[in-house]
């Protein structure tokens, strides 16, 4: 079985730069569907990272709970922290609709991304239409990588996905009007290519879209005095972000907890990190 990747790996920070590398991957004695993450070939990632899978009728199948279907399999960073995941399928003649699953290599499912956590995105620039997810990750502790298996459902393969007609594209970039162009109907199917993306979580980016709200006083302090240094922690400062972070996890809001965490370390609070795994692994 075979599929081709194109990595893109990060250069040295300060510089901002990247090197691309194509990986051909040739899978010669193999089923022809495999029941085990073991058993799939993978791209390992690498933080931060790029990959492009193409998903071809020749591409390796992987049964799996209710999955079953050609797939994309990606080997991801679990010792590293909390990271962003972007995938995203690339609609041309057909659409591959995706699902994805991560799962750890004795196939315990972890976390999974649904059908409606895709986004449909028109044409911008060199990207054309696509549909998108976009996912905070925090692996469990105790691992060193887990795997991102992209899929799409037998029940999406009768249907179609719409996307903007290109004079109504046209228009818009325009400024004007043209209701007449309808969308178009692109049909779907278990083909198509697939494009990962890894990268670090900023931080004002975590929990960017969790109720502002409930935690007043962590914005104050993170909004007034992330952007400065401070050489000193007050002891009611640790108190309140160790029981802040505490009552985040226990009431199951994760990314509040994590955008507490990420305060705390930019503020120096120490033990903030020990108190999130412990709360964690408590529960």
């Amino acid at each position: 079985m075979y599929f081709r990747a194109l990595m893109l790996g990060g250069c040295v920070a300060l510089s901002g730069c990247q090197s691309t590398e194509v990986i051909e991957q040739t899978q010669v004695a193999q089923a022809q569907q495999a029941n085990n993450v073991s058993q799939l070939q993978s791209i390992k990632m690498t933080l931060p990272s790029s990959a492009i899978v193409d998903i071809t009728e020749q591409s390796q199948r992987f049964k799996y709970q209710h999955i079953d279907s050609p797939v994309a399999v990606f080997e991801l960073p679990a010792n590293r922290g909390e990271f962003a995941i972007s995938i995203t399928s690339l609609i041309e003649q057909t659409a591959f609709v995706p699902r994805a699953v991560i799962i750890d290599k004795n196939n315990q499912e972890i976390e999974r991304i649904e059908k409606a956590d895709f986004a449909y995105q028109k044409p911008r620039l060199s990207k054309g239409n696509r549909l998108v997810a976009e996912r905070e990750f925090f692996p469990p502790v105790g691992l060193d990588s887990v795997y991102l298996v992209v899929y799409t459902d037998k029940a999406d393969l009768a249907g179609s996905t719409d996307v903007i007609h290109p004079a109504r594209l046209d228009a818009e970039a325009r400024g004007n009007y043209f209701p007449e162009a309808q969308d178009l109907s692109i049909p779907n199917a278990n083909t198509g290519t697939i494009e990962v993306s890894l990268d670090s979580v900023s931080l004002f980016s975590i929990g960017s879209s969790t109720n502002q709200t409930a935690a007043p006083q962590a914005a104050t302090i993170g909004a007034a005095t992330a952007v400065k240094a401070v050489e000193s922690v007050q002891p009611d400062t640790q108190v309140y972000y160790h029981n802040a972070i505490r009552e985040a996890v226990e009431s199951n809001n994760i990314p509040k907890a994590l955008s507490l965490l990420d305060e705390a370390k930019a503020l120096g609070v120490e033990g903030a990190q020990e108190v999130f795994v412990q709360a964690v692994n408590s529960k």
